[in-house]
């Protein structure tokens, strides 16, 4: 047999049980051939050389060549090879209560003929029983032995040409490139290598092979051979590890995965009924339970603020937010996880959420490049979100060769964010929380389980909220603190300022919120409220907003901005918002609204801290006075 049959994926039959008894082609070098025993899964390297000595010396056999038939069982045939194997075993059967072992012409024709009469059929020659006779003893005297090895039939050789499988076997070269060109290219190039190989040898004219032709040769190749040269190693490698990472956790909150995603649907504005857009959505799930620990839809781009909104969400028991959204189901997910695993998103590797992670005890862990299996939980739940629950929901973006060209998802928007909300907040809780696994439990009931051995305790919001803020330090002088372009002072930072004169200290800011921030007094390990000296046009506008007035008012006053310009660039802005609505509501076909959304902070749960100076509002570990704390600043886009 030639070389070529040392191919992925063929197995081999070697005499005597040596190397292996049989084995598997697992990968091809140029010069050596990786064995995988198919019992103990052990592998072997030997060379082209020495597998060849083997096959010359007759004591290697290919279960692939179609001489053999394997380990086929007779559930395995076509149902016309079954009727062929039992119509055959029929004749040796009656041989063998007659006591006919040794097939003659004299000895088995009558009672070939007796057994042909009882099939209606023509008696098969004699010389054919016996060959069939000879292979079922062969066979141990099993019916393997009488299968019918129509397999082997037919004209296996190349019907094409040397010449023209030279030229085929040089374009599948180019076929199997990470360019990933089309088989019609492919096939185009072939014509035209054989019509130029007519022109120039007038005396060996060839015949141009058929797009099937070209193709079937092509493709005659092991798919790892195929997924490795047009997709690259780390593609087949991601699917050959599959959807599950392999890690196993044996209760709730050991594991949590967290990620964003954008929703394949549009949403309307509750009251205006313009077009806000797609919604993206933060989620944190729970590894051993499969259930959401917590999440957050809005139009937050993913930054540290979504995350911390997500989280916030996560940690504390959701029992308002049900009420408010009139949901009655429960939602028993809640608590600090042990370890959290994200991807390698920008969001994730600042100072800030290093910190947060650090100081509410969890372990933080990034993703390997390019393993999405890594936190397959959480990925795989994205995608039944927008494969399931948003498929038959009004204004569901889809593919162009997935939908009639016709068909505009904006325009077929009717949902609101708030009904939307509300409809994806019940399935989460009565219809994917009570959807048995694999295990045959659901994702509730396990995680009631785990709570049984493994109370979790329920999270104060009041010492959580100051840990999901951004932490940045900042120079304390006599006019107080300045962040965000914006000053803070007070009679308390004054008093500080009095005891400590100029230091670094700890600030903590809300990003939907900069008409405060939070400053730490490393004496007396507590949090101080400091409201902003410009609280009235601050106070409730987020960072985001903030930015955009600031960049309005430099585009109108290109001198030193006061603080009337920014006045006035906040209710330009937001006549402009309201013009852009009222202009969608008298539009037939409608576009996006979705910074006005951000500006509106549609999604957003506020942060209602109301911290009291004269009580502590969070309890500071000594680690806070590390230098790790100081941080530049709050990543924004």
């Amino acid at each position: 047999m030639s070389v070529e049959l040392w191919v992925e994926g063929v197995i081999a039959e070697f005499k005597d049980g040596t190397p292996f008894s049989r084995a598997i082609v697992r990968a091809i070098g140029k010069s050596e051939i990786v064995l995988a025993d198919i019992v103990k899964g052990s592998t072997l390297r030997l060379s082209r050389s020495e597998l060849n000595e083997i096959h010359a010396a007759g004591d290697v056999k290919f279960l692939a060549d179609s001489r053999h038939l394997g380990d086929l069982k007779f559930s395995d045939l076509t149902e016309k090879e079954q009727l062929e194997t039992n119509r055959r075993f029929k004749y040796i059967q009656k041989l063998q209560e007659q006591k006919i072992n040794k097939i003659t012409e004299k000895r088995a024709c009558k009672t070939i003929s007796a057994v042909a009469q009882e099939l209606g059929e023509k008696p098969p020659h004699w010389q054919t029983v016996r060959s069939w006779y000879r292979s079922f003893v062969e066979a141990g005297m099993k019916m393997r032995g009488l299968y019918p090895n129509h397999r082997s039939k037919g004209f296996f050789e190349p019907k094409v040409s040397a010449k023209v499988l030279e030229i085929i076997n040089e374009a599948a070269k180019r076929f199997h490139h990470q360019s990933r060109p089309t088989m019609a290219s492919i096939h185009r190039n072939v014509v035209e290598k054989v019509i130029a190989h007519n022109l120039d040898n007038p005396h060996d004219l060839q015949i141009a092979p058929t797009y099937c032709t070209v193709q079937s040769r092509i493709l005659n190749v092991s798919y790892q051979h195929k997924t490795k040269s047009r997709r690259g190693s780390r593609a087949l490698q991601a699917e050959l590890a599959g959807a599950h990472s392999g890690i196993e956790t044996s209760r709730v909150l050991e594991r949590v995965e967290i990620d964003h995603t954008l929703l394949d649907i549009h949403v309307l504005h509750d009251e205006l009924k313009t077009l806000l857009g797609r919604p993206s959505i933060t989620v944190l799930i729970d590894h051993y339970s499969h259930m959401v620990l917590g999440c957050q839809l809005s139009f937050e781009k993913p930054s540290f603020a979504s995350v911390c909104m997500a989280c916030m969400n996560a940690f504390l028991p959701k029992d308002s937010m049900m009420k408010n959204l009139a949901i009655e189901a429960d939602w028993l997910a809640h608590g600090i996880p042990t370890t959290l695993v994200s991807d390698n998103a920008m969001e994730f590797w600042g100072k800030n959420f290093r910190a947060v992670a650090d100081e509410i005890g969890s372990v933080f862990q990034y993703c390997p490049v390019r393993k999405g299996n890594y936190k397959s939980r959480v990925e795989r739940f994205n995608g039944i979100v927008n494969s399931l629950v948003l498929d038959d929901l009004p204004g569901v973006v889809r593919k162009h060769d997935k939908c009639g060209e016709e068909y505009d998802a904006r325009q077929e928007a009717t949902l609101t964010f708030s009904e939307f909300k509300r409809y994806f907040f019940t399935w989460l809780t009565t219809v994917y929380h009570n959807t048995p696994l694999e295990c045959g439990m659901t994702p509730n009931e396990l995680w009631l389980s785990s709570e049984e051995s493994f109370p979790v305790p329920v999270e104060d919001e009041m010492d959580l909220a100051p840990i999901l803020m951004a932490t940045d330090s900042r120079e304390l002088g006599k006019g107080g603190i300045r962040i965000n372009n914006l000053d803070y002072n007070s009679d308390l930072l004054k008093d500080l300022y009095r005891r400590d004169g100029p230091a670094t200290i700890t600030v903590k800011s809300n990003y939907f919120d900069l008409g405060y921030i939070l400053v730490l007094d490393e004496v007396n390990k507590v949090y101080l409220k400091i409201e902003s000296d410009e609280y009235e046009y601050v106070s409730g506008v987020s960072l985001y907003e903030h930015n955009k007035i600031r960049a309005a008012a430099k585009s109108t006053a290109k001198s030193k901005m006061e603080r009337p310009d920014y006045q006035r660039a906040r209710v330009k802005l937001a006549r402009e918002r309201d013009e852009l609505h009222a202009r969608n509501s008298r539009r037939k076909t409608q576009v996006t609204a979705s910074k006005a959304a951000r500006s509106q902070k549609v999604g957003v749960n506020d942060l209602k801290l109301v911290v009291d100076n004269s009580r502590r509002v969070a309890k500071v570990s000594v680690d806070l006075l590390d230098d790790e704390l100081s941080f530049d600043g709050w990543s924004v886009e």
